[in-house]
């Protein structure tokens, strides 16, 4: 078995204010393989990118809180494979120039499954997952994702580790009451989202999100007295645009990991 891409080859596009960056090498940032993994019961493959980056660096998660880039999943380009769903594990809270962001330092395995569109026969995987690398400044890269589909019939121990470590739900850290409320504001409507939860971590950040939702949206920062954890978002709905309560997604990041509840309502 063989590696595909064993270091990074990135196409970078540096930010404006992200001069400083260009005396460092983006090798010595952050080292990116692909990882081989294996065949579900279902028929579709478990693959991985395990990233490493350098110091205080850090990459997004599926969402980066209040301030970042989101990731992007481009695999138009493979062979047989239907869909390819990253599986992310829980990540953390980092605080970068003021803002909340959520992410991961240090190591991650990503899970990739994917799914053939003939099941059966091989997938060549051929995908660019576009995400931020930020410390005091952020670049925007492009990860060649390249994989002859091979099963090994053996299950990879880090990324069978790193699907156990998804979220956990809110009520498990002892979540006992949620409430949403929405308000007419100026340039949109402020949904905040109201939780009875004991503290996290010396720093937190409710992220509020429309689950599958087309309405634009901006995240806002969230605060806490006592219990009362209380995350907001504008949404800026256009006509005909719905907002409905049961999908609204709440999760709970701080230093120590991450939460969620889904709906307004308790237990969901």
């Amino acid at each position: 078995m063989q590696y595909l891409i064993h270091t990074l080859a990135l196409c970078i596009a540096l930010l404006p204010h992200a001069v400083a960056a260009q005396s460092q090498r983006l090798s010595d940032i952050v080292d990116a393989r692909m990882r081989h993994g294996w065949q579900t019961e279902t028929g579709s493959h478990m693959a991985a990118l395990h990233l490493r980056l350098a110091g205080n660096w850090m990459t997004y998660w599926r969402h980066p809180g209040e301030s970042g880039i989101v990731p992007k999943l481009d695999w138009s380009g493979s062979h047989n494979l239907a869909a390819a769903r990253i599986h992310w594990p829980e990540p953390r809270l980092h605080i970068k120039s003021g803002f909340a962001s959520i992410g991961y330092g240090g190591e991650v395995v990503l899970p990739i499954e994917l799914i053939p569109a003939e099941p059966g026969l091989p997938i060549q995987l051929d995908a660019t997952l576009s995400v931020g690398i930020c410390d005091d400044i952020c670049i925007p890269v492009e990860l060649p994702l390249q994989l002859g589909i091979q099963d090994t019939g053996i299950p990879d121990g880090l990324i069978a580790t790193a699907l156990t470590q998804r979220p956990r739900a809110a009520h498990s850290a002892g979540l006992r009451e949620v409430s949403c409320e929405l308000k007419p504001e100026k340039r949109g409507l402020r949904l905040s989202v109201h939780l009875s939860l004991p503290v996290q971590g010396a720093r937190e950040f409710a992220l509020v999100e429309i689950a599958g939702s087309p309405i634009r949206a901006r995240v806002l920062p969230s605060e806490r007295t006592g219990d009362l954890l209380v995350g907001h978002v504008l949404l800026r709905p256009q006509a005909g645009e719905m907002i409905d309560r049961s999908d609204v997604r709440i999760s709970i990041v701080s230093e120590n990991g991450a939460l969620q509840h889904q709906g307004c309502a308790f237990p969901n």
